[in-house]
Parts: structure tokens; sequence; C-alpha cells
């Protein structure tokens, strides 16, 4: 019974770990959006994800309205610093999309 106690806590501890990352990455992602909304007027959704202590990923979503006259590599300079300002690490991988929508008038 004690090897399945053990395993269980291990288990416990990762998972707690874990929810950690995905708060912090939570937490930070909310923090990315603001500054690009401050620093550049663009409603930003930022997601991060965090493996191991390691940033992997974060997509950086903006309104095709709002930034359609800009060239790409503002925005991927505008992004790329906020991202390793904020979560204070490069992401192996940055997505940058631009999202076009309607909007009910």
């Amino acid at each position: 019974m004690k090897p399945a106690l053990g395993l269980f806590l291990a288990l416990l501890l990762a998972g707690c770990g874990f929810i950690d990352e995905m708060k912090g990455s939570l937490e930070k992602s909310q923090v990315a959006a603001k500054v690009i909304k401050e620093a550049h007027g663009w409603e930003a959704q930022v997601g991060g994800q965090m493996l191991n202590g390691k940033l992997v990923v974060v997509t950086v979503m903006l309104d095709s309205k709002q930034v359609g006259e800009q060239q790409v590599a503002v925005l991927e300079k505008a992004v790329t610093d906020v991202v390793a300002k904020v979560f204070q690490a490069q992401p192996e991988t940055l997505l940058l999309q631009i999202a076009s929508g309607h909007t009910a008038n």
C-alpha cells in the first residue's frame, strides 16, 4: 500500500506545479494584453503555454481593423518585445494571428 501512496503523493505534487504554471501563464497573458493595449492601442488576446518551467508557445491575436495598416515586421517586433518583457523569456514559438470578424450594427 505504501508504494501506491507514494505514487499518489508524487502525482499530486507534480499536479500542483502544473497548476502554478497555468496560473502564472494566465496572469502574464493578461498583463501582456494590457501592455499591448497601453503601448500600441491594439486590443489583444494573449495565451502562453509553459512546460516544465519553459515558455513553449505564446499566441497573440490582434483585430485586423486595428492593425490592418501595419506591416507584419512592425507587429512582430511590438509583440515580441512585449512578450519578452512580460514573460521574461522568449518562447520557442510565437504565433501572431490577425483576426477578422463581423460586428453587428
